[in-house]
């Protein structure tokens, strides 16, 4: 039986492995961080959706010894973390923003690469997918410095041109963007968010 695109190993997912980073995601934020320039050294991050942890390797390295990044998933983080980092083990749906604000204070920036487990019903995983994006805001909402910016994946479908809507009454500027390192047959769509109102 044929394997579904998502399950074969292509050249990102090798080339992931090769530059010692857990998942092909690492190159959907780099590219994405190449065009909007998202990290820079001294930074504060929140990375929703962590694990397996490459987002979180490669945030650490761009923020620097002066930066924090903080994960959070429900799931283990695939690897060991530097010292930038701190990895919290909990369902979005479960933390506190104020809970997040009190212990670390606010961040300059909020990443979320979280995405529901897919039923194959287009519809229903872009409404669960909107669902998360929406619980990521809220969190964003809650630890995000003013002119903080906010960086979330979205599955194209019911509910995404609301939640795009919503985000551009909130942000300054709102891009949309599909990286050339997601699979062709993904709906997923990169909304990056520059400066907090």
């Amino acid at each position: 039986m044929k394997k579904p695109d998502y399950q074969k190993p292509d050249y990102f997912a090798r080339k992931a492995k090769e530059k010692g980073f857990p998942a092909r995601s690492v190159f959907k934020l780099a590219e994405l961080d190449q065009k909007y320039k998202i990290l820079a050294k001294g930074m504060r991050v929140l990375d929703l959706g962590a694990a397996p942890g490459s987002w979180m390797k490669y945030a650490g390295e761009k923020v620097g010894e002066k930066g924090l990044v903080v994960g959070i998933d429900r799931d283990k983080l695939g690897r060991q973390i530097g010292a930038n980092e701190i990895f919290i083990q909990e369902d979005v749906f479960k933390i506190e923003a104020q809970e997040l604000k009190n212990k670390f204070g606010s961040f300059d920036l909020v990443l979320s690469d979280l995405a529901p487990f897919t039923s194959g019903q287009k519809a229903t995983d872009a409404l669960r997918s909107v669902a998360l994006a929406e619980r990521a805001y809220k969190i964003a909402e809650g630890v995000l410095k003013g002119g903080g910016n906010f960086l979330v994946k979205v599955f194209q479908g019911p509910g995404y041109d609301e939640f795009f809507q919503l985000l551009k009454q909130k942000f300054l500027s709102v891009k949309s963007f599909k990286p050339k390192s997601s699979r062709p047959s993904s709906k997923e769509m990169y909304i990056f968010c520059r400066g907090r109102k």
